[in-house]
């Protein structure tokens, strides 16, 4: 005789929760639950990157990319300020043996502010759409306009865009760019600004290596052509030096300046910066003179910028595991300070603490720094923290931007 076969009970709490009609209820409630918190996520990510930004459009939203000043008609001066306002994430992706760990974005895009630095109010505000993650956008004043450059990476092809520096206004797009030169016309794959060369280098989609310069908007070959040309400049100039006493290595900076062919000076600026013993082959050969550095050290002193008016460098007040950094503006032609801001006037995070935190050391802390003028405005800027302002003539705080 065969036993008996036991049912689950409909009283009974595994009857209840596995075969029971509140058990069916229960799970697609869950269901409903998840799928609310999702949508209500999706919405709030929404409204933030869309209804945000429309609702408020005299504010500045996004990630901190770049800024460059342009000087104006009247004589003043604007801020372009470029933002990321792409919704970045972490993704983990799981499969069999292999697991991998990558950044993404949504709504990837970018924001571009026409700000006057007089009461920081924003003139223009442009949307521009990209389809992945942006890594870098580089910004350049030239021919007045503001030419941006954005590297390559994943979905993002590289673009080289111009806008009117008046209006905001695009003049140039990438395919226009490249119909004015034969050699790219199987388009971009690569392009990378070089600040000190003041040039583009590009890869296109047929093998070729392209270099644009600025500085007389044409095209070269490689650095080769375009150092031979830069060669036969014998312009006279004169540009500031910061050089270390005693070896190259030495944390003591002492400003002094360079005077001769532009040629020259470009090929045999690091040996101008050693002050450490007299060269006279520099003067009698290379036609370079060089000045007697200034009395005042600049403790791991960056030139951050330079032009033919003064140079900006900033330094410690001490040397040790806890720091503060000063901002000095020093007049080329005599060599003088003309002001020096105080630790207490920049950013906290630029001070140094590397017992507190070792990622504040100067090490990891100066590639986040950088600083332009144009005219009667200075700006410091800090990635990830923002933008301040100064007056080029006193010093004088006029503004700090949280970006």
């Amino acid at each position: 005789m065969e036993p008996p076969v036991s049912y689950p009970q409909s009283d009974s709490y595994q009857g209840r929760r596995i075969y029971g009609k509140k058990s069916g209820c229960a799970k697609f409630s869950c269901v409903g639950v998840v799928g609310a918190v999702v949508i209500l996520v999706i919405i709030g990510i929404a409204g933030y990157y869309f209804a945000l930004p429309a609702l408020m459009p005299n504010s500045l939203s996004g990630d901190f990319l770049n800024m460059v000043i342009v000087p104006t008609k009247d004589g003043k001066e604007k801020m372009w300020i470029l933002t990321d306002g792409s919704f970045n994430f972490i993704q983990t992706t799981k499969s069999p043996g292999r697991t991998s760990t990558g950044r993404e974005c949504y709504f990837c895009k970018t924001w571009t502010y026409i700000v006057d630095p007089e009461d920081q109010k924003v003139l223009k505000k442009t949307k521009t759409p990209y389809e992945d993650i942006i890594t870098q956008i580089d910004m350049i004043y030239h021919n007045n306009a503001v030419w941006m450059i954005t590297r390559e990476y994943g979905e993002n092809e590289p673009r080289v865009e111009a806008y009117n520096s008046e209006t905001g206004d695009k003049e140039m797009d990438t395919k226009e760019f490249i119909s004015k030169y034969p050699d790219l016309s199987a388009g971009l794959t690569e392009v990378h600004y070089s600040k000190d060369d003041n040039a583009l280098r590009m890869k296109t989609r047929d093998g070729r290596e392209k270099l644009y310069s600025f500085g007389d908007s044409k095209l070269y070959k490689d650095y080769s052509e375009l150092n031979k040309k830069q060669d036969k400049d014998s312009t006279i100039i004169t540009i500031p030096i910061l050089a270390a006493e005693d070896n190259s290595s030495s944390p003591r900076k002492r400003f002094l300046t360079a005077t001769g062919p532009k040629a020259s000076i470009k090929d045999n600026k690091s040996r101008v910066e050693r002050i450490d013993d007299k060269d006279d082959y520099l003067e009698n050969h290379l036609k370079i003179k060089v000045g007697e550095p200034g009395e005042k050290v600049y403790l791991e002193g960056i030139m951050y910028y330079d032009d033919e008016d003064c140079a900006i460098v900033i330094h410690l007040d001490k040397l040790g595991k806890k720091s503060d950094r000063l901002m000095t503006c020093i007049d080329v032609k005599t060599g003088k300070e003309m002001w020096t801001v105080q630790p207490d006037e920049m950013f906290d995070e630029m001070k140094i603490d590397e017992e507190d935190d070792t990622f504040s050391s100067l090490f990891f802390t100066k590639s986040n720094i950088d600083v332009k003028r144009s005219g009667n405005l200075v700006v410091l800027q800090l990635k990830g923290q923002g933008i301040m302002g100064f007056d080029y003539r006193t010093g004088k705080k006029l503004f700090e931007m949280d970006i």
